[in-house]
């Protein structure tokens, strides 16, 4: 841990564990094999959709003991990386997710106009930022509460209000595929945003 290879080292040696599982299954029980083909994993984080429970059972046999896997979620609900996704009547619906937000203590993000920073990088930063919330959220009702929270934040951090909305109008002029879902005006996020 700690190293630049540490997580290239950690993807290498958890698939070497995994293909050798599911090369194995090929042989024995090609349907369980195929129940991994939804699987999907980000250095240790390890997501499987729709495969009737086959890691969860399989997992113990899959990497050695010395190696601890714990199940952070099953069912309904999970969240894997930055998306927190819930299935209801049958669709995966996904907002934004930040493991920070339950952290019992403030946590600095994004950067501060009052230190030694061009505007044009505060801004710009603020643009992708609210960029990045429409695209990893699905209803308009989790995009709002996610992007007041970042118009606040950036205020507080020496942002003029008129032009942290000015960032949000060009993200939606220059990106209008992600906020489109939403079926509401410029304006109506806008307001929605700044009250």
């Amino acid at each position: 841990m700690g190293i630049d290879p540490a997580p290239l080292w950690a993807n290498l040696y958890l698939y070497w564990y995994e293909q050798k599982h599911v090369s194995s299954l090929m042989k024995t029980n090609q349907a369980n094999a195929r129940l991994y083909k939804y699987a999907s994993r980000f250095i240790d984080d390890q997501c499987n959709l729709n495969d009737s429970s086959q890691f969860k059972t399989s997992c113990q046999a899959i990497y050695p003991r010395e190696l601890q896997v714990k199940c952070e979620h099953e069912g309904q609900h999970a969240t894997f990386l930055e998306l927190d996704i819930t299935i209801e009547n049958g669709i995966f619906v996904y907002k934004l997710f930040d493991k920070r937000d339950e952290f019992p203590f403030s946590i600095v993000r994004m950067p501060d106009l009052s230190g030694n920073i061009p505007d044009h990088v505060f801004y710009g930063s603020v643009m992708s930022e609210f960029l990045r919330i429409a695209r990893a959220t699905l209803f308009y009702h989790d995009f709002i509460p996610k992007a007041k929270e970042l118009f606040i934040r950036m205020v507080n951090q020496s942002g003029e209000k008129h032009k942290v909305l000015l960032q949000l109008k060009k993200a939606i002029t220059k990106h209008n595929i992600p906020f489109s879902r939403y079926h509401k005006s410029t304006e109506d996020i806008l307001k929605d945003i700044e009250n």
